[in-house]
C-alpha cells in the first residue's frame, strides 16, 4: 500500500469515527445506567472515568466491530473469546469505573457479544438459510423467517433469547456448516448467563432490570 493510499484509508476511518461519535449522542450518564453517586455532577473523577471509557474503549470496540463486519470470513477460525474480545474489554473498562449498575454491565456485554457473533460466523449461516428459503419457500419455520427478515428486539430478555435459540438450533443443525454448531451452543449458553437466566448471576439492581419501562442498552456499534 502506497503512502498516499494509506493516508486516504486512515482519513476515511477517522471520518467514519467522527461521524459515529458526532451523531450518536453519548448516553453514558443516563440515570438508569449509573449508580447514584456517579450521577452527581460534583463527582468529577468518577464521571470522567466513565466518559473516557465510553469514548476510548468505545472507539476501540467500534473499530473491532467494523473489522469483523468488513471481513467476517476471518471469524470462521476464531473461538468465541476471540470473536467477542472487544466486548470483554469494554465490559472490563465499564466495570473498573465502579459506576455502572450490575445489570447494565451484563446486558451491554450480551448485546455486544450477540452483535459480534451475528455479523461474524453466524452471518454465513444466515446466508445459507436465506438461500434455502429462496429455493424452497415456505419450508423454514415462521420464527426463522422473522429472525432473518426483521430487526432484532430492542431489548433482549430470558424469554426471547431462549425462544430464538430453540427456534434456530434445528435449522443450524440442518442447513449450516457443522463447525458452527459448537460455537452457536456456547454463545447461547453465554447469553443465558449474561442475562441472569440460568440462575448463576444475581443482579443487585434486578428490580430496575425487570422494570416494564427499562430502556434499551446502547453500545458503540
Amino acid at each position: 500500500m502506497t503512502s498516499a493510499l494509506r493516508f486516504l484509508v486512515i482519513l476515511l476511518l477517522l471520518s467514519l469515527v467522527s461521524c459515529h461519535f458526532k451523531y450518536r449522542r453519548p448516553n453514558w450518564d443516563r440515570e438508569f445506567r449509573l449508580k447514584e453517586r456517579c450521577r452527581d455532577r460534583n463527582n468529577v473523577e468518577e464521571r470522567l472515568a466513565v466518559s473516557q471509557c465510553w469514548f476510548f474503549e468505545g472507539m476501540k470496540s467500534w473499530f473491532r466491530r467494523t473489522s469483523i463486519s468488513w471481513f467476517p470470513g476471518k471469524t470462521k477460525s476464531w473461538n468465541l473469546t476471540e470473536i467477542t474480545k472487544h466486548c470483554d474489554d469494554y465490559y472490563v473498562c465499564m466495570e473498573n469505573t465502579k459506576c455502572y449498575k450490575d445489570y447494565v454491565l451484563f446486558e451491554t456485554l450480551d448485546r455486544c457479544s450477540h452483535d459480534a457473533f451475528s455479523i461474524g460466523p453466524m452471518s454465513f449461516c444466515n446466508k445459507h438459510l436465506k438461500d434455502f428459503n429462496k429455493n424452497s419457500p415456505g419450508t423454514l419455520p415462521s420464527c426463522v423467517l422473522n429472525y432473518l427478515e426483521k430487526d432484532a428486539p430492542k431489548k433482549w430478555t430470558c424469554e426471547n433469547t431462549k425462544s430464538l435459540r430453540d427456534c434456530l438450533l434445528p435449522e443450524v443443525q440442518k442447513h449450516c456448516e457443522p463447525e458452527l454448531l459448537p460455537i452457536f451452543n456456547e454463545h447461547q449458553e453465554a447469553r443465558q448467563y449474561y442475562l441472569g437466566c440460568d440462575g448463576k448471576l444475581e443482579f443487585k439492581d434486578l428490580e430496575s432490570f425487570n422494570s416494564t419501562d427499562s430502556k434499551e442498552i446502547e453500545i458503540p456499534t
